[in-house]
């Protein structure tokens, strides 16, 4: 029988909540900063580096561009009245232009704003990488030392040891004048109070001119982005990230888009379902150590500088061995440059074009991506109302990394549907990053020329929830590890670390018997400043870091 103080126990014990959820939850839009989800999008960005000298004008001058601090309801609009006129139009509407902003506060500038310990509660990892930050990582992370020094970020221009910023300022535009003066306008000044901060670096990056939505080695950058479950709005029932397939079956990996993977929102907002490891549901959002952390993100910043002519003549020289190798005859540097990154200039996947570029397969949006490595990559299942694209040839089965190597840049960031050293493919979708790069510097306009003595390179920005599980694990576990996320690969030539020292490219010969290792003396990019950073809410903005509340 059981007891009465039994029967109580049982009768009192609060129902356990379950731990997975199917449901997409409504993302609040008017509360996430507009970079995270809907991205910015513009030709023209300007980064500014700040520095707390007074905590109360600092206070003051957070509630004077709060106004200007957009969030993912507005750019989502705009990005959409925007497609929809170039789909109308047939190019791009002149005229429509929009000018955003965003911000993100280091270790130092919560601290500063709220607590220490404020800030400490937001290491989510037993590393604690926002707290050391970049500098305190950069070595961990491969980095090569630039100078004479041990510390290798003693030589970057912002962001390095003793010198990281308390404030990252983001402000983007369609229309370069109007990019000035609201940099101009949100710039902290006298006005503010004097010396109460500090502006200790400031960069424009901007689209390449001659070769838009291209990075400085001439490649299309941004073309493949994770899908973000999540709804704006229930009634009507509209997503974050549009849907033209039809739903899978139950148990796999849903897309978007053929190649856009949809991702529970958990891995780049805090506060919502995360991804599962091991199955395409979603685990229930983890608690929060303060509630205003909710509908933030962590921002990581990378200014990588890139050698162009360096790797062009890498790729000329390695070319001409290749050809009179035997075993790669007619190799070209073109071919052999989107043989590493995986993709040719325009963008199009050496997976369905193994041989040449092919334009127009990488102007269909819904062909571009839709490929996989371990299986012949299967048709796509459109929604009725969906106009399927022209046909193009089928990506293949490539296990084994023959048509795209394994340690080709898109293949060691995203391995898609083939098994990694850390688990099956829903566990790469827990690693994926949401990327907001620019190019800085003008464009190298002869680069098998020689160097022009003009730095130039790349403003990267990622967001995600987790510093140590998804930027840290790409760039450490699998762009730098030669054995990972497949054994035997090699290094990623393009933004694999190590410390400065050589590293080995595996490429299969075409039979697939024999490899031929390419050895890259040197490094094409080259971290030369950054930092770890947290974009909180809007509303954490205006109530707790703006007004100095702790423990809301």
């Amino acid at each position: 029988m059981t007891t009465p103080s039994r029967s109580r126990s049982r009768a009192t014990k609060p129902p356990s909540k379950p731990r997975t959820v199917t449901r997409e939850p409504l993302l609040d839009v008017h509360e996430i900063q507009g970079n995270i989800l809907a991205g910015f999008n513009k030709d023209f960005q300007t980064l500014l580096a700040v520095k707390i000298r007074d905590v109360g004008n600092a206070r003051e001058w957070l509630r004077r561009i709060l106004p200007h601090i957009n969030n993912t309801a507005e750019v989502l609009q705009f990005n959409s009245l925007y497609r929809e006129r170039r789909t109308r139009l047939g190019h791009d509407p002149v005229g429509l232009v929009a000018t955003w902003a965003n911000i993100a506060f280091s270790h130092g500038g919560i601290a500063a704003l709220t607590s220490l310990a404020d800030a400490d509660a937001l290491d989510n990892g037993k590393t604690g990488a926002f707290k050391f930050g970049l500098p305190g990582r950069a070595s961990t992370l491969g980095d090569p030392v630039l100078g004479t020094q041990d510390d290798p970020t003693m030589g970057w221009v912002v962001g390095g040891t003793g010198r990281v910023p308390d404030i990252l300022l983001i402000v983007a535009s369609d229309d370069h004048a109007r990019l000035l003066s609201t940099v101009a306008e949100l710039r902290p000044g006298p006005a503010d109070g004097k010396g109460a901060l500090e502006v200790v670096w400031e960069e424009e990056g901007r689209t390449r001119p001659d070769l838009p939505g291209h990075e400085h080695f001439g490649f299309k950058d941004g073309v493949s982005q994770p899908g973000v479950r999540g709804l704006v709005s229930r009634k009507p029932e509209v997503f974050i990230t549009p849907r033209v397939l039809k739903p899978p079956t139950d148990g796999e990996i849903p897309f978007s888009k053929p190649g856009q993977p949809l991702i529970w929102p958990g891995q780049f907002i805090l506060g919502y379902p995360t991804q599962d490891l091991s199955s395409a549901v979603g685990i229930r959002a983890r608690s929060l150590k303060r509630n205003w952390f909710k509908n933030g993100s962590f921002l990581v910043f990378r200014r990588l500088t890139q050698n162009v002519a360096g790797f062009a003549a890498f790729l000329q020289s390695e070319a001409v061995r290749l050809d009179h190798s035997g075993n790669f005859s007619g190799m070209t540097p073109e071919r052999l440059g989107a043989i590493l990154v995986g993709r040719w200039p325009s963008g199009a996947p050496v997976s369905r074009t193994p041989l040449t570029d092919d334009k127009v397969l990488a102007g269909e949006g819904l062909a571009v991506n839709d490929f996989l490595y371990t299986v012949d990559t299967p048709a796509p299942a459109f929604l009725p109302d969906v106009k399927p694209p022209d046909p193009f040839d089928a990506g293949k089965s490539d296990a084994f990394g023959l048509i795209c190597p394994l340690a080709a840049h898109i293949r060691k960031m995203n391995p898609r549907d083939q098994d990694t050293d850390l688990g099956p493919p829903f566990d790469t979708l827990a690693r994926r990053i949401l990327r907001r790069g620019i190019p800085f510097g003008p464009p190298l306009a002869n680069p098998s020329g020689g160097d022009d003595g003009v730095e130039r390179g790349l403003h990267f920005l990622c967001y995600q929830t987790s510093i140590v599980e998804q930027f840290e694990k790409l760039q450490m576990d699998w762009a730098n590890n030669p054995g990972a996320p497949r054994a035997s690969g090699g290094v990623d030539l393009i933004i694999g670390q190590t410390g400065g020292s050589p590293r080995t490219f595996n490429l299969f010969t075409p039979d697939g018997v024999k490899v031929e290792p390419l050895t890259a003396p040197i490094q094409w990019v080259v971290p030369t400043g950054g930092g770890y950073f947290f974009a909180p809410s809007i509303s954490a903005i205006r109530d707790v870091l703006a007004r100095g509340a702790k423990h809301v």
